[in-house]
């Protein structure tokens, strides 16, 4: 299975074409993805769904992000939820106690330095050991410049695309009530997370003309999807850790 992605444009519209999906293009030949197939969808810009196909993808297990055109997440179409899991239970406990949500969130304060400390010792500062999270930001952001944010924004919600689909298989029910009032959104937070991985690759990137920025990003996120998932699994092992610890 593999992920969808969608570079919209006027005139495209996607159906249903059990037991496909049909993507059409204003002047392009209709394209037909089976649902078998497809893990998740990423659409960028201007997407008509019909409401048959939606549904469809929730009754099959795909989730569907709906980007702006920059690249920023609009919307997500959450597939059918599976029993109440282990560890959603843990952290819809945490997050009923007067002292919860304090503490989740030093813990996500605590993974974030983390993973910032180490892309600042890739890319070779110095005070990697004392620079802020915040500094580090800054300073990424006029690296980056407007292409480059482009580009990490497209990239951050591939990434919030496959967490999607992650976190259930890892004990994690994210459309769970509770933690929606709760508001404290895993995929968003992982997905900024793993982002301190790629940085350094889209410092060093050069522009490939030709390719379309989600398509690059795309191919950028496939490349890295295995290492990306072993972050993903020993993150997720450490949020188990410290619930058990703080339970």
């Amino acid at each position: 299975m593999r992920p969808l992605y969608i570079d919209g444009s006027p005139g495209c519209r996607v159906v249903l074409d059990e037991p496909a999906l049909r993507v059409s293009l204003a002047d392009k030949a209709d394209q037909l993805f089976p649902m078998s197939r497809i893990s998740r969808v990423v659409c960028k810009g201007v997407v008509d769904w019909s409401m048959s196909a939606l549904l469809a993808c929730a009754d099959a297990g795909i989730s569907v992000l709906f980007l702006e055109k920059n690249g920023v997440l609009r919307a997500r179409w959450l597939s059918r939820a599976g029993d109440r899991q282990a560890l959603t239970q843990r952290l819809v406990d945490l997050l009923a106690r007067a002292d919860g949500p304090g503490l989740y969130e030093n813990w996500t304060l605590a993974m974030e330095k983390l993973a910032a400390r180490s892309f600042a010792r890739r890319i070779g500062l110095v005070d990697w050991r004392e620079v802020s999270v915040a500094m580090l930001r800054r300073q990424l952001s006029a690296s980056l410049g407007d292409g480059g944010r482009h580009l990490a924004n497209l990239l951050e919600n591939i990434l919030h695309a496959e967490l999607l689909v992650w976190l259930p298989e890892a004990g994690f029910a994210g459309d769970d009530e509770a933690l929606l009032a709760a508001n404290p959104d895993l995929a968003v937070f992982l997905s900024q997370l793993l982002m301190w991985d790629f940085y350094p690759l889209l410092l060093a990137a050069d522009p490939q003309h030709g390719t379309a920025p989600m398509q690059a990003m795309g191919l950028l996120f496939q490349q890295r999807a295995d290492r990306c998932y072993l972050l993903f699994r020993s993150t997720m092992n450490k949020l188990h850790q410290f619930l058990l610890s703080v339970s």
